[in-house]
């Protein structure tokens, strides 16, 4: 089962490196700028949640499955743990670490997830001010 996690911690990086997403508004400007406590908020309720409000919905779905794998993960642990049994193919002390890795894999989604959210929200606006602020489009209007 933890080959499987792996892959799929792998597979979710990989894409999105590879695959980053574009954002492409067609809202008036006091629409798109998102408010830091919102998606905050948003993200203590449930991981991905502001994600999903920053539009950012690759990003949250993905961690919504990561964070619903890593539980189920745990509980599977958990059971297999709390009732143990001599023919099990792993032994109990095997259980007890992987309960334990996957409680801290769903820790630390939900807190990724929360940093996350907050500090896209802040950035909302990030391309407009690095636009207005770009001293090689004020060198070039100078030039003509």
């Amino acid at each position: 089962m933890s080959r499987v996690i792996r892959t799929l911690i792998f597979v979710c990086f990989i894409s999105s490196v590879v695959f980053p997403q574009e954002k492409m508004d067609f809202r008036s400007e006091s629409e798109q700028l998102k408010d830091p406590r919102t998606a905050m908020k948003r993200s203590l309720i449930f991981p991905g949640a502001g994600q999903i409000y920053n539009d950012q919905n690759i990003k949250g779905y993905v961690l919504i499955a990561g964070e619903i794998l890593a539980l189920w993960s745990f509980n599977e642990n958990r059971e297999k743990y709390s009732n143990y049994e001599e023919s099990d193919k792993h032994s109990r002390n095997y259980y007890l670490r992987e309960r334990n890795r996957f409680a801290w894999i769903a820790i630390g989604l939900y807190f990724y997830g929360i940093l996350d959210a907050v500090v896209e929200a802040h950035l909302d606006d990030f391309d407009r001010i690095v636009e207005e602020n770009d001293p090689t489009t004020e060198e070039d209007s100078d030039e003509q």
